[in-house]
């Protein structure tokens, strides 16, 4: 009877605990996806965002994407991802009074104004609004994951962009949370006010930082060295080419094709005048340029490309166009290379997707451009380059690109191709849970 007994015991804690492993394998996981306007609109994250959602989606139960603006209409998104707008619009002004009055303000504002040199009302106010969006997203995603019943030991935030959301996340208890960061929202040079006493607190209880470059990991180290261990690079690549088109016949004329919003950080008018110089100098070349991307400086670069245009420099700008739309042009036109010249970079997933079609590159030597271009896939161009010199460097490297096509391709195929970046993104976000649950 004693041996009945215990084998009953030990069936019944065998059937208990097959029934909590059962439990947790049924245990639905939820990544919670914080995004600038996707899939609510938006010019440029959908190129980034889009390719990753469904690598995203088949790892995780379900995604939850949460915009922090509406722009437009909203992409198609896959069965188990669905949006809320919960963060969507800016703070009220009664919001905004009220975090005059948050001790956090005042902790965060001290630690960064007071030691640092060239203080002014400008740098004051950015930092009063900072705080004052930090405030209104941590109210706003408290009330998400009580309206959702969120099981947080379930669930992990994702945000996108490295700004105000995850210092909201810093605040809110059981909350597990890690982010990207690319340029903007990275280097301090490009912002009115970058917080750097929010951003340690949100580095000291993040899992993980994940910077899209070598350099901007470098940057966010160096500022923060006591968590450099959670900052490490991901980059984003490109779905790219299945592979290169062999109908594509180089023409008699260069053809370059530049992909870039009309701003004034990318700097497209330079590569108009660069064109134009060149195009004077050589009279006797032809050369064709395709530009895709709109902007606030459209107007400009319109009226600047009807302007003084040698007969021998054709220009076509198209203003925003399809991703898929790209793609096809990249494909089937044979471009000699294509151009960025921008002031400030993050690594350029427009860079890979060229190479992936088998384009070489010619870019300014900024951000993380140089972890991909080199002189072997393209040229590198000097970031405070006029509009001389760079017309002195096409000249003296172009026929050299046609050369450089291969290389190219296997540059993207090696390091940048988004397909297998973003697997293996979604499987290491997806391990954060497994060894919670």
């Amino acid at each position: 009877m004693a041996l009945a007994a215990k084998e009953l015991c030990l069936l019944g804690f065998l059937v208990i605990f097959a029934a909590a492993q059962s439990n947790e394998a049924m245990k639905t996981t939820t990544l919670v996806i914080i995004t600038e306007s996707y899939p609510l609109g938006g010019v440029t994250e959908s190129g980034f965002i889009g390719p990753e959602i469904d690598a995203l989606a088949a790892e995780f139960g379900r995604v939850i994407i949460l915009p922090r603006v509406e722009r437009g209409r909203c992409f198609p998104l896959p069965a188990n991802v669905e949006v809320d707008r919960c963060l969507v619009g800016r703070p009220s002004f009664f919001n905004k009074l009220s975090s005059l009055v948050w001790p956090e303000t005042w902790n965060h504002l001290v630690a960064d104004l007071l030691p640092r040199i060239g203080f002014s009302i400008r740098r004051l106010m950015a930092a009063l609004a900072y705080s004052a969006y930090v405030k209104d997203a941590r109210r706003k995603l408290r009330r998400f994951v009580k309206r959702r019943r969120m099981d947080l030991d379930s669930t992990l935030f994702y945000s996108f962009w490295f700004v105000y959301p995850v210092e909201a996340l810093a605040g809110i208890n059981g909350a597990r949370f890690v982010c990207r960061a690319h340029g903007f929202d990275v280097y301090d040079a490009r912002n009115v006010f970058l917080s750097h006493s929010w951003r340690r607190s949100s580095l000291r209880v993040m899992l993980a930082c994940y910077p899209v470059s070598e350099c901007g990991a470098d940057y966010i180290r160096r500022d923060y060295p006591e968590w450099g261990d959670k900052v490490s690079v991901r980059r984003l690549g490109s779905p790219g080419a299945a592979a290169l088109n062999p109908d594509q016949e180089p023409g008699d004329e260069v053809r370059i094709v530049s992909i870039a919003r009309v701003s004034e950080e990318k700097r497209v008018g330079l590569i108009l005048e660069s064109l134009k110089i060149w195009a004077a100098l050589s009279p006797g070349r032809n050369i064709d340029w395709i530009h895709i991307g709109d902007g606030p400086m459209m107007d400009c670069l319109r009226r600047d490309a009807a302007d003084a245009v040698p007969p021998n420099l054709y220009v076509d700008l198209r203003g925003a166009l399809p991703n898929d739309e790209v793609r096809r042009l990249l494909s089937t036109v044979h471009f000699d290379f294509m151009m960025l010249l921008s002031s400030s970079e993050g690594l350029p997933v427009v860079i890979c997707e060229a190479m992936s079609h088998g384009i070489p590159v010619v870019a300014t030597d900024v951000g993380g451009v140089s972890e991909i271009v080199d002189s072997d896939v393209g040229l590198l161009i000097e970031a405070d380059s006029s509009a001389a010199d760079v017309a002195g460097k096409l000249e003296r490297n172009h026929a050299s690109m046609r050369q450089k096509r291969i290389p190219a391709r296997r540059r993207w195929e090696s390091g940048f191709d988004s397909v297998r970046l973003r697997k293996d993104f979604a499987g290491e976000l997806k391990n954060f849970l497994r060894r919670g649950l």
